[in-house]
Order: C-alpha cells, then sequence, then structure tokens
C-alpha cells in the first residue's frame, strides 16, 4: 500500500513535467567537407549529407534530439612523389578520390543558454554503417564518432548549423599498426565539418 501511494504520488508530480515536453519531428540536410586524418597528401572532399530527426523539448534551455543520419565523406586524393631508399628511384603515386557512404543513429543534445535568441550548441555521439565505398583498402563496416557544433533557430522552426564530427577507429578493416623501423602509420579517422540546414515541424 505504501509502494503504491508512493507511485501515485511521483506520478502526480510528473505529470505536468511530462506535459510540458514538446516533441517535434523534422528534416536537415547540407554538405560535409571531410577527410581522413593521416592520409598523406589528401584534401577534404564536399560531400552530402542529411538527416530525418524527432526534438523532444524538455526545458527553454534543452533539447534531445534522436537523428536518423546519412552521410558521403571521404577525402580527395593527389599526386605525389618520393624518393625509393631502397632503389633510389623516383615513384609517383596517383591517388584516386575515396567517397565513403555511411548511414548512421546519432544523438543530439541541444543546449540553449540564450533562448530568446534561438542560438544553441549541439554535442553528442554517433554511431554509422558503411554501406558502401570506393576505397583502395577494406573500411570498417561500423564508425563511432563524437560530434559538436553551433546553430541558431528562427521562430518559424526554420534553423541553421555548423557541426564538426570526428571518428573514434580506425577506417581500415583489420589493420594493424607496424613499428618495425621501416613502415609506421598511424590511425585513419573520419574527420568531418558539416554545415546545414533543418526544419522542424510544428505539430
Amino acid at each position: 500500500m505504501k509502494n503504491l501511494l508512493m507511485a501515485i504520488v511521483f506520478i502526480a508530480i510528473s505529470l505536468p513535467t511530462f506535459s510540458q515536453v514538446k516533441i517535434n519531428p523534422g528534416l536537415r540536410m547540407g554538405l560535409n567537407a571531410s577527410n581522413i586524418t593521416n592520409q598523406y597528401n589528401s584534401d577534404r572532399v564536399i560531400g552530402f549529407n542529411g538527416a530525418m530527426f524527432v526534438n523532444f523539448h524538455f526545458a527553454r534551455f534543452y533539447e534531445l534530439q534522436p537523428e536518423m543520419t546519412y552521410s558521403n565523406q571521404g577525402f580527395k586524393g593527389d599526386s605525389y612523389t618520393y624518393l625509393d631508399p631502397y632503389s633510389g628511384d623516383i615513384i609517383r603515386v596517383n591517388q584516386d578520390n575515396a567517397s565513403l557512404h555511411y548511414l548512421g543513429l546519432s544523438v543530439a543534445n541541444k543546449f540553449y543558454f540564450f533562448p530568446d535568441l534561438g542560438l544553441h550548441f549541439i554535442i553528442g555521439p554517433s554511431l554509422e554503417f558503411n554501406i558502401s565505398d570506393n576505397s583502395y583498402y577494406d573500411i570498417t563496416p561500423i564508425d563511432i564518432s563524437l560530434f559538436g557544433g553551433i546553430g541558431y533557430e528562427f521562430p518559424i522552426g526554420l534553423g541553421i548549423e555548423a557541426r564538426y564530427k570526428q571518428g573514434v577507429i580506425d577506417v581500415r578493416d583489420s589493420f594493424y599498426n607496424f613499428n618495425d623501423g621501416n613502415y609506421y602509420e598511424n590511425n585513419k579517422l573520419n574527420s568531418v565539418f558539416q554545415f546545414n540546414v533543418y526544419y522542424k515541424f510544428d505539430m
């Protein structure tokens, strides 16, 4: 009886809080400027990103936003030459562009430190699945990333955001790091700047 009474009191206290939660679906799309770290003589390449999301407005200063995402990223390969220390020959390497396609799930935490201005900060994790690529080395099927950024939302639900997403695992599948005096490479991680426009539908 005591536990039942406590449960009723808890529900009674919680109802006003949860009744103020506002839920809005939305769409986000934009451009990526991506590269892979420690990829010799490479540049950032432009790709597309998009997402469907559900926004939970818990308080004036905080929103939780689960997202289903798509992201096209990789790197732009440049040609370079190097001197072979064994043969003494000058070797020319022509790198092709690498294009990686990911579907994923992310959880964006939005903090509105100035709610009346619409300015907000974003931070969260992302789990992404490689669905296709044209890389010359095998790509890991799963990438885990952390992202952060800043955005501005207008009263009509339209917003703009800039995010930076950093992968935390090597993109090369079954890669082993050798250091025998002749061969050494650091981890190759996804590095992506994202520039987005989004819209929250008023439900």
